[in-house]
């Protein structure tokens, strides 16, 4: 009997085990030696599963308008961290830094965003990821080449907003 559910058992933890990185491995997407700190304006808020995602448009060095998406945590993290679906609307003009992804892809992750209308600050503090690679400070990394000339500076996070709305 025990050797019957044995290769079963041992095929679940196999499978469960190798789409944990899968879906969670960063390290290989995102330029962690690089940051976009510049001013938006959002085009759409994905407030659903498995991550809240809010993409914007952007002008680069040459003056191009881009639209870029970054991705956050899942909807029932964002509740707990003070956000909701209305957190954002379509024509909120952000500040808004972020880690890019590698290549030419315009997606990135790691997010701060400051509403320019009053102030109010979303997102963590910087600090990205977990072991490796990924273990970084934005705020410290270096523009992407071709955002230096709209780069913005982004108000200092005091750490006095109420603990729900600091993100780790």
């Amino acid at each position: 009997m025990i050797r019957k559910l044995v290769f079963p058992l041992s095929l679940l933890t196999l499978s469960f085990v190798t789409t944990l990185p899968a879906h969670h491995g960063t390290a290989g997407v995102y330029d962690y030696g690089h940051r976009i700190t510049t001013k938006a304006t959002v085009t759409q808020y994905q407030f659903a599963n498995p991550h809240v995602q809010i993409y914007f448009s952007l002008k680069n060095d040459k003056g191009e308008v881009q639209t870029w998406g970054v991705e956050t945590a899942s909807p029932g993290n964002m509740l707990a961290n003070g956000w909701s679906r209305n957190t954002f609307k379509v024509g909120d003009e952000l500040l808004v830094s972020f880690v890019p992804a590698k290549g030419d892809r315009t997606f990135g992750t790691c997010a701060q965003f400051v509403f320019v209308k009053d102030g109010k600050r979303l997102g963590g503090n910087g600090r990205c990821g977990g072991a490796g690679e990924s273990n970084v400070d934005s705020n410290t990394l270096p523009i992407k080449p071709g955002y230096e000339g709209v780069a913005v500076q982004m108000p200092k996070d005091d750490r006095k907003r109420p603990e729900s709305l600091q993100e780790q």
